[in-house]
């Protein structure tokens, strides 16, 4: 146990503050841009599906960062813990910040005198989120370059905008429309592509 968390606490310190330091500027700064005052399920659902969805996107996709320098990556594959814990522990790492960052906005809106369906809003939230969040995630792993993760993510959070229709089950923005049933959905969409990626990244050599 105590070498897990020497590879978390490692992992934070060299390379995951960064995207950590973002996550908090985006935190900081969601009262300039939205706000949380007296809000129903629509607008309620609008902060989470167009503002706090990137919590996922700067959460997730970073996470093969290290290993695209191959000396790291030759490192870390010498050790004796095989490469999927480390990042399965990685994952688990942002899956419980993005949780709670989650709550944080459910907390502020509630705070703010909101009228809506508080479990709802926040299961649906932190599926949708996941899902974004894993598209970068999964990406990241086939292509090993973070950069074109969080391309990928962020075009697929642009075609939802006009194209949602196309993508049936697993387009975004269905709670602003009322529509609170596709979490699950987005919910077995993530845990296939974290699975993915890590067995990905866990076999591959380049």
């Amino acid at each position: 146990m105590e070498k897990y968390k020497k590879l978390t606490v490692s992992f934070i310190k060299r390379q995951y503050y960064p995207h950590l330091l973002l996550m908090l500027i985006l935190v900081a700064f969601s009262g300039g841009f939205v706000s949380f005052k007296e809000l129903e399920n629509f607008q309620a659902a609008k902060v989470m599906e167009m503002y706090a969805a990137f919590a996922g996107i700067l959460l997730f996709t970073p996470l093969f960062m290290p290993e695209q320098d191959k000396e790291i990556r030759d490192l870390v594959s010498s050790k004796s813990t095989p490469m999927w814990k480390v990042y399965l522990l990685r994952v688990l790492l942002a899956l419980v910040i993005c949780t709670l960052v989650i709550l944080l906005f459910v907390c502020l809106m509630k705070r703010g005198g909101g009228d809506f369906d508080t479990t709802a809003l926040f299961r649906g939230a932190c599926c949708e989120i996941f899902f974004l969040g894993s598209i970068g995630f999964f990406v990241s792993a086939v292509t090993n370059q973070a950069v074109i993760g969080y391309m990928a993510a962020i075009i697929y959070f642009a075609v939802n905008i006009g194209g949602g229709k196309y993508l049936e089950k697993f387009a975004l923005f269905q709670m602003m429309k009322g529509e609170y049933g596709t979490w699950m959905y987005w919910l077995l969409g993530a845990a296939a592509l974290f699975c993915a990626g890590i067995w990905i990244r866990g076999q591959s050599r380049f």
